[in-house]
């Protein structure tokens, strides 16, 4: 039904306006997409105060659909996102609401996006079919499927699971931001002023169950688990932890630039932090976890400034933090067992993209526009091999330590 209306709005839209002026930057597609968003945004509005599933199922048809073929995958089941109130911050900490609901086969009229599965030989590429205009925001590869995390044209994500049987279950819908946990079990998600967590791990992981929800600031963002303590960051706030079994204590650390990823014994993070002078090079620290982060005595300044876009990753096993350098001409990677005695990165003069991922501990795959690159910590900066695939437009499948 949904389908219907937003094609029979682009024809009023096209009827009544005619063509535009060469050289205007208003177009027909963009006013009847801004009508459209404008209804999504009333119909979730409607589905956080009515029951039923009326509202749910023009969003449910339109899921990610991950397949190695050409066609949609079979109905499943769906497991939506926690539900809760937007309120102004609490430490009170619940149970999530949840319900099962069904969900029809994909429909028509998706698009497809390629995506590559990189292994130690070759380079696999498979399919995810999104709904149009929707794009695809993170891939994983667990040992059940693959998770996408699927941005949809008004800005709301979902969590798909499609398993080796084509078969696909949406498990967090209507979020603003998701989160995976490195092993797959856990995910976290914010909605509507709440920060919720539910794991995956079980009899059936095709299912979602709801452990615990906060009320946090709006805009609020999952960041990263590291062990069951989850790092959260908001705009206006600075970043934060949430330490899922226990008590949350709303507090904020205004010096974090970005959090890149915890330590292999889950007791801190490595991250940059504000330098001293505003010319000063990056600042990477590593913070053990407190009210919300506590500085320790390992802090570098000088390192190459890590690229806004993102991209940057830390390795499997710990060792290595990997990432585009800010202009996208470079790569670094930093020892860091080494790095805040040594301060020595080493960096390949590479035009990139923020496409990446670790293939395993010693393999780090960039995008140069044209081709999947594979960068070894250990070898010479003027030495890399490619994958044998084309990287124009495709996604990188990012293997979970389940997998």
């Amino acid at each position: 039904m949904t389908i219907m209306l937003e094609h029979e709005l682009r024809e009023t839209f096209a009827a009544k306006a005619g063509s535009p002026p060469p050289g205007s930057l208003a177009s027909l597609t963009g006013a009847a997409d801004t009508a459209i968003r404008g209804a999504a945004r009333v119909r979730r509005r409607r589905r956080a105060v009515v029951t039923g599933l009326s509202g749910f199922v023009a969003v449910a048809v339109a899921s990610v659909a991950v397949t190695q073929t050409l066609t949609g995958g079979a109905p499943g089941d769906l497991l939506p996102q926690a539900q809760g109130p937007a309120s102004q911050p609490q430490t009170e900490q619940h149970p999530s609401s949840w319900a099962s609901r069904s969900m029809p086969a994909a429909p028509s009229g998706m698009r497809e996006v390629d995506a590559v599965k990189p292994s130690a030989q070759a380079a696999t590429r498979v399919r995810l079919q999104l709904p149009a205009r929707s794009t695809v925001t993170a891939a994983y590869q667990a040992k059940d499927g693959y998770l996408v995390v699927n941005t949809q044209p008004d800005g709301d994500k979902q969590l798909v699971l499609q398993d080796d049987k084509n078969q696909q279950k949406v498990l967090v819908e209507d979020a603003s931001n998701i989160t995976v946990a490195k092993d797959g079990k856990m995910l976290a998600w914010a909605s509507q002023g709440q920060m919720n967590v539910g794991s995956r791990s079980g009899d059936d992981s095709n299912k979602v169950t709801a452990k615990y929800s906060v009320d946090v600031p709006a805009d609020t963002k999952p960041v990263t688990f590291v062990g069951t303590n989850l790092v959260i960051s908001n705009d206006g706030e600075g970043f934060g932890v949430w330490p899922t079994e226990g008590k949350y204590n709303q507090k904020w650390d205004t010096t974090v630039v970005r959090v890149f990823g915890g330590t292999t014994d889950n007791k801190g993070v490595y991250a940059e932090v504000l330098a001293k002078a505003s010319d000063t090079p990056m600042c990477l620290a590593l913070l053990e976890f407190d009210q919300p982060f506590k500085k320790t005595k390992n802090t570098i300044c000088g390192l190459p400034a890590a690229a806004k876009e993102g991209g940057a990753r830390i390795s499997p096993d710990g060792r290595w933090l990997a990432y585009p350098v800010k202009g996208l001409k470079q790569v670094a990677i930093l020892d860091l067992t080494t790095v805040f005695t040594d301060g020595k990165p080493k960096v390949w003069d590479l035009s990139v993209t923020s496409n990446t991922v670790w293939l395993n501990a010693t393999t780090f795959v960039v995008d140069n526009g044209k081709k999947f690159l594979k960068l070894n910590p250990g070898a010479k900066t003027s030495e890399y091999d490619s994958l044998d695939q084309e990287s124009d437009g495709a996604v990188l499948i990012e293997p979970l330590a389940d997998h």
